[in-house]
């Protein structure tokens, strides 16, 4: 790979090349697919298995649900802090690409939280509904225990005394929820949900990314994301007791065929929203970000033009939107590099990116 470090004009700073695909992942689409064709990473041994409270979708009783999450540590080193990690839709802990980006902070001296969302993968039989674009309270959560945790349990994780700094990663809608949750939280101390926040093809406005999906030419990357939503939803620990339930789902599961659908009659009215268009509208944290941008953390937002599920338009849109001179929140959009691909012959491309920019926030705290 060249070197082209002139190039990325205000990101040298990171010392990155250009972007470049690599032989046989040629496109957007065969960058995108490349990562479910690989086996996974194994859990560590130096982990541990955490199942972090939360309340009822829609007030702040708690009804005994519960995220699981998986926490690993690095081995001989003070760790440099903790990346919270999460996945998009229709994924889990188990995806390829969360597990690799997670080895590769791991092997660099960082604590990793590995998080499924609420009833995703392992963690489905712990809570009978399911996260959403807009699962804020979730994620506060999940920050809140873990600060807790090693507040209190400093020595023992050998903690730097002084300042302990929270990142997180979200890849695809994964993004979209910590975008949410850093808007939504509120702090008396003015204090960010996370020191950074670095999100990669994450969607910025959900009724276009429906549009796209909606395409012909998306029909096989619609039917196994819906696929995998209903599996999800068929998991479900309450359905498994309940047979007339179960059957009862599985008759309006099969009527359901496109994500919108799945949306419509499942995600927005179990969140409290009256219809799909006010689900995307208010889950969708474009217009937020124009706003009020300077409440949220450090961001780094990473997009590719020939991403076949979420257009790139939108993260343009943001990028002529911000002012030139303001540095909370950077914008890196290539050409090619597919959805969540970017695979190169250097290996993933953005891992290395993004591990670049978390070191260098570590190292430059304001």
């Amino acid at each position: 790979m060249r070197s082209n470090i002139n190039k990325l004009g205000e990101f040298s700073f990171l010392k990155i090349e250009k972007f470049v695909e690599v032989f046989p992942w040629i496109g957007g689409d065969l960058q995108t697919i490349r990562d479910s064709l690989c086996f996974n990473f194994k859990l560590t041994a130096n982990s541990e298995k955490v199942f972090i409270p939360v309340n009822n979708n829609c007030s702040d009783d708690y009804i005994k649900d519960y995220l699981l999450g998986f926490l690993e540590f690095p081995n001989n080193c003070i760790p440099k802090g903790l990346v919270i990690i999460t996945h998009g839709l229709g994924g889990s802990t188990k995806r390829f690409g969360l597990r690799r980006i997670s080895k590769k902070l791991l092997d660099e001296g960082y604590i990793v939280f590995k998080l499924n969302l609420r009833g995703a993968g392992s963690g489905r039989y712990l809570s009978n509904s399911n996260y959403c674009a807009k699962c804020s309270k979730d994620i506060i959560s999940v920050v809140a225990y873990l600060r807790n945790k090693f507040e209190e349990e400093k020595e023992n994780y050998k903690l730097n005394a002084e300042y302990f700094p929270i990142f997180a990663i979200g890849l695809s809608l994964g993004g979209t929820i910590f975008l949410n949750a850093c808007i939504d939280y509120k702090s008396n101390n003015k204090k960010k949900l996370f020191d950074g926040l670095a999100c990669v093809s994450s969607p910025l406005d959900l009724l276009s990314c429906s549009k796209c999906i909606d395409k012909p030419r998306n029909f096989i990357y619609q039917k196994w994301l819906i696929n995998r939503l209903k599996s999800q939803v068929l998991r479900s620990q309450d359905n498994n007791k309940d047979l007339f339930a179960r059957n009862t789902i599985k008759r309006k599961l099969k009527k359901i065929k496109t994500i919108r659908e799945f949306d419509d009659k499942l995600t927005a009215p179990s969140w409290g929203y009256k219809s799909v268009n006010d689900y995307y509208q208010d889950a969708s944290p474009l217009r937020k970000i124009k706003t009020c941008y300077e409440h949220l953390p450090s961001c780094f937002l990473i997009h590719s033009k020939d991403d076949p599920w979420v257009p790139y338009k939108s993260t343009m849109e943001l990028k002529k939107v911000l002012s030139k001179n303001q540095k909370k929140i950077l914008i890196l959009i290539t050409d090619k590099g597919g959805h969540n691909g970017f695979h190169s012959s250097k290996g993933c491309w953005s891992d290395h990116v993004v591990s670049q920019w978390i070191n260098y926030k570590i190292n430059n705290f304001d």
